[in-house]
């Protein structure tokens, strides 16, 4: 019975691949597309031929079949040719796909001569081999030569060593004596001059504790006194500025008691020349005449009346002016020594009495002098807020009066 290889050596598709080998490589086609297909399957074809010597090829005798149908549709005339190459193209029948496929599941070729070129690249390796060894042996020897040199020059230098191991044994000892006894002494100036630096620096300390504690107090007693320089001074001119509004509203005051006075007096000139006017004309005089020239000195008495109230108005603001500006002149001196929490106090109601009740007393139409009562407006925060920035009290920047 024929084993696998002889059966795939033996089979028919050999002979249908050669013939149409020999018929397409005999062919000549017009066509330049079609004659590049058939040069490129006669090679395809010369590739398959080759495999029929493969090794082991029983593994590929279930490939040779399917080759023998794909062989069967090849045609080797121009007209099948082109038809058979056109629905390729067209990927219908994919006739040329499925030729490649077939061949391409072929087994590989035989390698040819390979004994001969095997035993040769032996015999060269052989012989590089063999120059590399001769290299090797030559630089053997040469370092062999080379560390025996070394070695003699090793025992030599042993020698040298040994006997400067001894000399640098008596180096050492003597080094170790010298560093033993500089070391104590080192350590006993170290040791002294480190007590003298304890004693002058505790010396020094004490001296610039003294001194800053000396000017310390200095600053201390310089601060107070700016401070107290400082309350004097604010108090001194919101005094002065009192002071000032006191003069114009006495001023003020003195004017309009004067245009009173002048107003009565013309009033009572005006009466009079009335009167002897009605005497003169033996009072033959209507009423409503009497009404009206009665009525020019009532009227200009009224004016003059008017001015003498708000004389005393401006009289009792320009007082209440100054006993502002003598409260704020007297506050700083008057709480000198006090702490600060009742100096602050002090300004706390001196600002409240001379700003926002006095002013919210002037909103509100009412005589400075009477800021004893709590005022009520719809600007009291907006107020308030302005004294204080104003005296710059804890709701502004700062404390002073």
């Amino acid at each position: 019975m024929p084993t696998g290889s002889e059966r795939y050596r033996k089979h028919k598709v050999w002979e249908t691949l050669k013939l149409k080998r020999e018929a397409l490589h005999a062919a000549r086609f017009g066509d330049a597309s079609l004659e590049q297909w058939r040069t490129d399957i006669v090679e395809w074809l010369d590739e398959a031929l080759k495999t029929r010597g493969a090794r082991q090829p029983a593994l590929y005798l279930s490939t040779l079949d399917p080759l023998s149908a794909a062989l069967n549709q090849l045609p080797t005339d121009a007209n099948a040719f082109q038809s058979y190459v056109a629905r390729s193209n067209a990927r219908s029948g994919q006739s040329v796909a499925v030729l490649e496929g077939a061949l391409r599941a072929l087994p590989l070729p035989p390698p040819k001569d390979l004994k001969a070129d095997f035993f040769e690249l032996i015999d060269k390796e052989v012989k590089v081999h063999n120059v590399t060894l001769a290299e090797l042996e030559r630089h053997v020897a040469e370092t062999e030569e080379s560390l025996q040199a070394r070695r003699d020059e090793l025992a030599a230098v042993t020698t040298a060593v040994e006997a400067l191991h001894g000399e640098i044994q008596l180096e050492r000892e003597k080094i170790s004596g010298v560093s033993e006894s500089t070391e104590a002494t080192m350590l006993g100036e170290w040791k002294d001059a480190l007590d003298t630096w304890k004693r002058q620096r505790e010396e020094t300390d004490h001296q610039h504790d003294v001194e800053a504690v000396a000017h310390i107090g200095a600053l201390a007693a310089t601060t107070k006194a700016g401070e107290a320089l400082a309350e004097h001074a604010a108090g001194d001119l919101s005094a002065a500025d009192w002071y000032g509004r006191a003069k114009r509203e006495r001023r003020a005051a003195q004017w309009m008691r004067a245009g009173a006075i002048a107003a009565f007096v013309f009033a009572g000139a005006v009466g009079y020349f009335i009167v002897e006017e009605a005497i003169k004309n033996n009072f033959d005089i209507s009423v409503g005449g009497g009404i009206l020239r009665a009525s020019i000195a009532v009227v200009i008495g009224a004016f003059g009346g008017l001015l003498l109230r708000e004389s005393g108005r401006h009289f009792r603001e320009a007082d209440t002016a100054e006993d502002v500006a003598l409260s704020l002149k007297a506050l700083a001196p008057f709480y000198a020594n006090s702490d600060e929490g009742v100096r602050l106090a002090a300004r706390v109601q001196v600002g409240d009495a001379v700003l926002v009740k006095n002013v919210l007393s002037r909103f509100a139409n009412r005589d400075a002098a009477k800021h004893a009562g709590e005022a009520s407006t719809a600007d009291l925060p907006g107020l308030v807020a302005e004294a204080s920035k104003a005296l710059n009290l804890p709701g502004g920047s700062d404390t002073k009066a």
